[in-house]
């Protein structure tokens, strides 16, 4: 296994985040029952853990296997969305590359089955438990988000020897490939430049795949929490794209029909397009009461740094852009509401013209023929 040059991890953590959809806000009532109410009272717009098993991973790479403890942690988010938590504590020597290896080649067991398939029937259990008695339908998107912390290895580096020496490694494992494809320079610096650490001597690199973290001690699980917060607002910001890409199609086959149907205010047409309608501004309005906040990180927290690091946490993971998407959904959507109730109601006033008109024949020709 050994190899000259080779990056080998005698311990560290690596740590994967599976973020899935439980079907909607859960209810307070559900969590209290779960967790507390004064946890909700007081977290009830972060993710919340509400439950932490014990467990035993293996991680295979080639005729090379480890064994590993692993924490299982289930953390809710109210708004929608809840992240299993798998940290797997690594005690024995292992290549840094043949992590890469194990993780995009099923090779992690956790539970004596593969991860996806253990993420897979882990979910399914925390979504029957947060549904309770009920059913929810389910958004097939899921996002998995790995993280790597270093905490005794070889050869011993600091973090500007580890980027100039392991900067191609490195930047495979923050892109969440393992492929042999040379790497453009501008690639691997680009990568290695997104460092989220307070201290000089620290590394908190981040990507839109995964984390690897030097030290960071003290602050570690503050940024963690930011993390995962950023990772639940990019799920849910993607269901509710998904949600609203459906209402679209409703929406357009009703305006169809106005432009087809002269008697389009007397078809199903109108209530199917506010149906859609009142759909859309339900999301809208959950955004405006409750996300909108979560996208200021001065309403997260008054410390800069954290401000800053949370800013570029929601930048690198793109939750500010499909923010704009879903927004601009929704007031196109509002328009072409608006254009529809216009177009109906000139629509509706022309045929009460022409009823009035034919009304005051009748009462001119009745009298005559008579």
């Amino acid at each position: 296994m050994d190899a000259t040059g080779d990056l080998i991890i005698f311990n560290g953590r690596l740590t994967i985040l599976m973020a899935f959809g439980h079907g909607g806000e859960v209810e307070k009532s559900q969590l209290a029952k779960l967790v507390g109410s004064d946890v909700i009272a007081e977290r009830r717009n972060r993710p919340i853990e509400i439950e932490r098993t014990e467990g035993v991973a293996v991680i295979v790479a080639g005729n090379e296997k480890i064994t590993c403890s692993a924490n299982i942690f289930t953390d809710v988010f109210i708004a929608g969305v809840s992240i299993l938590r798998t940290e797997i504590e690594i005690r024995d020597r292992i290549l840094f590359n043949d992590i890469l290896v194990a993780l995009h080649s099923s090779s992690i067991i956790v539970e004596g089955l593969d991860f996806q398939s253990f993420a897979n029937k882990r979910i399914s259990e925390i979504r029957e438990k947060l549904n309770w008695g009920k059913k929810a339908s389910y958004y097939p998107i899921t996002k998995r988000y790995t993280l790597l912390k270093l905490k005794d290895f070889t050869p011993k580096l600091d973090q500007k020897s580890l980027r100039e020496q392991y900067g191609v490694v490195l930047t495979r494992f923050l892109s969440g490939e393992t492929s042999i494809r040379p790497l453009h320079s501008k690639e691997i610096s680009d990568k290695l430049s997104n460092d989220l650490s307070y201290y000089d001597e620290d590394l908190f690199l981040a990507s839109p795949e995964g984390v690897f973290i030097l030290g960071c001690e003290d602050y570690l699980r503050d940024l963690l929490e930011l993390l995962e917060l950023a990772i639940s607002l990019l799920l849910l910001f993607q269901i509710y794209d998904m949600k609203i890409d459906s209402e679209i199609t409703n929406a357009f086959d009703a305006l169809k029909k106005l432009t087809t149907s002269r008697l389009y205010f007397l078809t199903h047409a109108p209530r199917k397009l506010e149906k859609s309608l009142f759909k859309v501004s339900e999301i809208g309005l959950i955004i405006l009461d409750d996300i909108e906040d979560l996208m200021n990180p001065h309403k997260i927290t008054a410390d800069w740094y954290y401000q800053s690091a949370y800013l570029k946490m929601l930048n690198t993971l793109k939750v500010t852009d499909f923010s704009k998407v879903v927004q601009h959904k929704i007031d196109v959507l509002e328009d072409l509401y608006a254009t529809a109730r216009e177009l109906s109601t000139e629509q509706l006033a022309m045929i009460l013209e022409f009823a009035i008109v034919g009304l005051i024949l009748w009462e001119v020709i009745l009298p005559i023929v008579r």
